[in-house]
């Protein structure tokens, strides 16, 4: 009757062994880490240069690996990450630092202290090693949406050649083509647009030949004309109704200036523009007497509850006005989906109060927050060296510049992480030419942690880089349309909309009546 009762104390005392085992093998993997440091090092008062600055920031758990170069001089450079359960080196020559995917996800994961340090030593020539201040990181358990959807194209904005739809894995570095301009007659393709974060409901705008909007909505792929008599232009920026059945878009008449000087190469403005909406099941498309007017009304935005539409407008539609003076104010409208009816217009932000032009309003995935672009003129922000990044509350209406996003150069072309915590913009930053992706984190409180760019396999990615990462966009998880079944669909018979009978005012920007 005891042997059972022995063999299990036995198979016990055994396990402990085992478990106690791997616990000084942990410790004694640290320990060696740690002590095949430099024993002697001089110390130096000032942080390490590190190329991207990946310091004093917030990073969410499900990042991929930051990898760096450190700038300093010298033949030899060690990092140590560590927090205070966890720690590992990561050694280069040249001062490329490639940390390894398994330990940075120890590193950062939700069983590790919420902050992690990076300590730098370098060799130099003379043999003497240096030893710079730790950088010290914050880990968020918020995490980040998985994908962003971005546009390549050059940094001129003029040749098409080389021009594609991509989407990015942000936990590790796969990239990977949505759709390319050579498969479908290398003509231009931009505003891909997504219900909520979700790659199950996407639009894709194709000009040029083949012309159109590709819907993709739940596996069925469609392509669409949603140019009618009515309307000045097919639909240009998108925005999804929250009932995923409904799209605003603006219609524009979109000129371009190209300059030969100065530091804004290329002017890109309206003579005119409305707001329409696109009913998919109807196949409809419609419009308001508030939304398509003699000013020019652009860039919608629906909220989360789909109560209102954000967008801007501006009087200056008087082809005497300077493209210059041009400046757009922030307004939103309230809308009843079950009567499918507005209400009446409400000027949140005046350009005539502010003597900038607002671009790009986006509201936050929880309905409390609105970021938006503020430059000197215009609307479209990119090529706007003055653009910089604001954020509304949307209960108080209260505005204020993002300060630690914002630089002397170009910030445009923001997007919500669908849990309202993260929030992605392009920056010019880098290098005044090429438009980068960065992330920041935003607190229950309202504040703001530094942007970081994001991290490539390669830290010298961003040195031989030669495109512009265009209208970023975050979501959820993988596309999952295939670029073959998006292409094929463009050279098939395109689908017309029709418009609604039961509106007689058009949008041709004059608001004019097309029937008594």
């Amino acid at each position: 009757m005891n042997q059972p009762f022995n063999m299990t104390k036995k198979k016990v005392y055994i396990i402990e062994i085992i478990i106690a085992a791997l616990l000084i093998l942990a410790v004694s993997v640290t320990l060696l880490t740690l002590t095949s440091l430099p024993k002697e090092f001089d110390t130096s008062n000032n942080q390490a240069e590190i190329f991207p600055d990946y310091s004093n920031i917030t990073v969410p758990i499900n990042i991929a690996p930051l990898n760096f170069e450190i700038k300093q001089n010298g033949n030899k450079h060690i990092a140590v990450f560590s927090n205070s359960n966890y720690s590992f080196k990561v050694k280069s020559k040249k001062g490329h630092i490639s940390i390894p995917a398994r330990k940075w996800k120890k590193l950062i994961s939700k069983n590790n202290p919420q902050n992690y340090s990076v300590d730098i030593y370098t060799k130099t020539d003379d043999k003497t090693w240096h030893k710079y201040p730790s950088i010290q990181n914050t880990i968020s358990n918020d995490t980040i949406d998985s994908h962003i959807v971005f546009r390549h194209i050059d940094a001129g904005y003029i040749l098409w050649g080389d021009m594609g739809i991509y989407q990015r894995n942000l936990e590790n570095f796969k990239k990977t083509p949505v759709l390319l301009n050579k498969t479908t007659d290398n003509n231009c393709m931009n505003c891909h647009t997504f219900y909520k974060n979700d790659p199950s409901k996407m639009l894709i705008h194709l000009r040029g030949g083949p012309s159109g909007t590709l819907l993709f909505n739940n596996g069925e792929v469609s392509f669409i004309n949603t140019k009618t008599d009515y309307t000045m232009s097919a639909g240009v920026y998108p925005s999804w109704h929250p009932n995923g059945n409904i799209v605003a878009f603006s219609v524009n008449l979109i000129n371009q200036k190209f300059h030969t000087a100065g530091t804004e190469q290329i002017n890109v403005y309206d003579r005119a523009s409305d707001i329409i909406t696109y009913n998919i099941d109807k196949n409809e498309v419609s419009t308001s007497p508030l939304l398509s007017t003699k000013s020019l009304e652009n860039l919608p935005n629906w909220s989360p509850d789909g109560k209102y539409l954000y967008y801007i407008s501006s009087d200056a539609s008087s082809p005497q006005i300077k493209t210059e003076d041009v400046k757009y104010s922030l307004l939103r409208i309230a809308y009843n989906e079950t009567s499918n009816t507005w209400g009446e217009t409400d000027t949140l932000l005046r350009a005539a109060d502010t003597g900038k032009s607002i671009s790009f309003p986006e509201v936050s995935p929880d309905g409390k927050k609105l970021i938006f672009c503020m430059a000197d003129h215009g609307y479209f922000t990119i090529h706007r060296t003055s653009s910089d990044l604001y954020i509304m509350d949307l209960e108080t209406l209260e505005y204020k510049a993002i300060d630690i996003a914002n630089s002397e150069y170009t910030e445009s072309y923001h997007s919500w992480s669908s849990n309202s915590k993260w929030f992605l913009f392009v920056s010019k930053r880098v290098d005044g030419l090429y438009s980068n992706v960065f992330f920041s984190h935003i607190d229950e409180n309202g504040n703001v942690s530094k942007p970081f760019l994001m991290p490539q396999k390669h830290s010298s990615f961003y040195k031989s880089s030669t495109l512009n990462y265009n209208r970023p966009t975050f979501i959820k998880e993988k596309v999952k349309a295939r670029s073959y079944q998006l292409s094929q669909k463009a050279f098939k018979r395109v689908i017309n909309t029709h418009f609604d009978e039961k509106v007689d005012i058009d949008a041709l920007s004059g608001a004019t009546q097309i029937k008594n």
